[in-house]
This record gives C-alpha cells, sequence and structure tokens, in this order.
C-alpha cells in the first residue's frame, strides 16, 4: 500500500518553487507558468501570491486586463532553501502490512 505523505504546500505551490528552481534565470510570468503547468491562470495566480506573502517568491506586479500578475518570477534565498527542501522531501511510502494469525 503506498500512502502519500504531505508537504509544507499545496502540490500546485511545490511546483511552482520547483520550476522556478530548475530556471533560475526569472523570465516567467503568471501566465507562463500556467501554460508550462497545465493549470489555470487564476489558480497560478493564488499559488504565486502565497508563495510572496511567504516570502518565498519575489516579481514585478503587473496589471492585464483589470487582473494583477506577475512577472520576472524569482526565489528569493529562503524560496531556494525551501525548494531544496521541498525537492528532497519523502513524498510518499510503501506499506507492507503482514496479516497474522486467523482473522476475526
Amino acid at each position: 500500500m503506498e500512502m502519500n505523505i504531505p508537504g509544507k504546500f499545496s502540490s500546485l505551490e511545490a511546483a511552482i518553487l520547483g520550476y522556478l528552481y530548475d530556471h533560475p534565470e526569472g523570465a516567467i510570468a503568471t501566465t507562463g507558468l500556467a501554460g508550462i503547468l497545465k493549470s489555470e491562470e487564476s489558480a497560478i495566480q493564488y499559488g504565486i501570491e502565497s508563495l510572496i506573502a511567504a516570502r518565498l517568491v519575489a516579481g514585478d506586479r503587473f496589471s492585464k486586463s483589470g487582473k494583477v500578475q506577475y512577472a520576472k518570477l524569482r526565489l528569493t534565498t529562503k524560496g531556494q532553501s525551501e525548494a531544496i527542501k521541498e525537492k528532497r522531501r519523502t513524498k510518499s511510502i510503501i506499506l507492507n502490512v503482514l496479516t497474522l494469525g486467523p482473522e476475526a
């Protein structure tokens, strides 16, 4: 039986951290991440804002079609540290269950 181990971040936030860690050039924006991570733009924006509020990500804020978005996204020093921890985190474990004796 495989069990997922929940992490500190949502799966989308972890994906954003992972992408930004693997692509440090800082040329990605909200819309670009939405396409790469195959997720709704509003969900990506929410994830970015959560990471910015936690001081893990920084970027240039701008308005597009009346909505706030971010460009030139990059990890902060704290964000780099958290991205490394997330990459190294055990995400699931496999349990072998052995039943001994007659079943009740």
